[in-house]
């Protein structure tokens, strides 16, 4: 892993659309669940209704568009050490205050805190301690009763604790049936957490694209789909990584990107609940 990989590591084998290049820098993630209201009111006019569900479809695509760049940046977080100017953008997004506004929201707001607080007193060492905690936990270095914490499904749900087990399987047939897949000059396998949480975003920014072509179809699918992944491919082996992770990390501020990463998947699946119920059946 390591400084040697650019991200985003994903893309589209079959391009379908233009593809952006995001990183830490220009996401700004809407990072509190988005609790959407878009119920059909019977009584309206036919030009109200109209009205109304044009409405509707520009709050989706909102909270749409605040899940692919809060997952981008969750993805961001766990492919490799940040640099400084990494440092500082995290920095400057003023995490403490965001782990007060949603202090009704759990692991979500106590990972926040932590992160900036763990950020709070950054000096000219700080990036070498971040790297060092990323790199001994993450990468494997440092193990725990002799289990390493590296962010592979397959080494916590794979019957012999290896790397390319069939969960990896798994998640590589998801992506070539959705027609992405890891970029050739990333040699890691695709049940990386760092590429699940990515492939989250294209789901999301897929979900716009359906609305933008009135293809309502395609929109329920990639909701259903994106939960689906979330509860069979990370919420079922995210915990174990958690609990062993947090006997290896040393800093708050990882400590704190577990938490967080785990509180928006929990909060995520009640947003796209809400999205789907309001979508109604078809």
């Amino acid at each position: 892993m390591g400084g040697a990989v650019d991200a985003p590591p994903m893309h589209v084998v079959r391009p379908t659309r233009a593809s952006t290049k995001v990183n830490l820098r220009n996401v700004r993630p809407t990072w509190a669940s988005t609790k959407v209201n878009l119920r059909k009111r019977t009584d309206m006019s036919t030009s109200e209704t109209t009205r109304n569900s044009t409405a509707d479809f520009l709050t989706f695509i909102d909270v749409l568009q605040g899940r692919a760049a809060s997952y981008r940046m969750f993805s961001r977080l766990f492919l490799k050490p940040l640099t400084d100017e990494d440092i500082e953008e995290l920095a400057a997004m003023d995490l403490i205050n965001r782990a007060l506004e949603l202090k009704d929201c759990g692991l979500l707001s106590e990972g926040f805190n932590d992160m900036g607080r763990g950020l709070r007193k950054r000096n000219t060492g700080t990036r070498q301690s971040l790297s060092s905690d990323y790199t001994m936990c993450f990468d494997g270095v440092a193990t725990t009763n002799d289990e390493v914490a590296v962010p592979y499904a397959s080494i916590f749900l794979g019957e012999k604790a290896l790397f390319n087990q069939e969960p990896r399987n798994e998640v590589f047939k998801i992506f070539c049936a959705e027609n992405v897949g890891v970029k050739s000059s990333v040699h890691l396998p695709e049940d990386h957490l760092s590429f699940e949480l990515e492939f989250l975003a294209m789901l999301s920014e897929r979900s716009v694209v359906a609305i933008e072509a009135n293809d309502i179809s395609e929109l329920r699918r990639n909701l259903e789909l994106s939960a689906t992944f979330i509860r069979d491919h990370i919420q079922s082996w995210i915990g174990m990584l958690a609990e062993r992770a947090n006997k290896l990390l040393s800093t708050r501020f990882y400590i704190g990107v577990m938490k967080a990463t785990q509180g928006y998947l929990s909060l995520d699946l009640e947003t796209i609940a809400d999205m789907l119920e309001e979508l109604g059946d078809e």
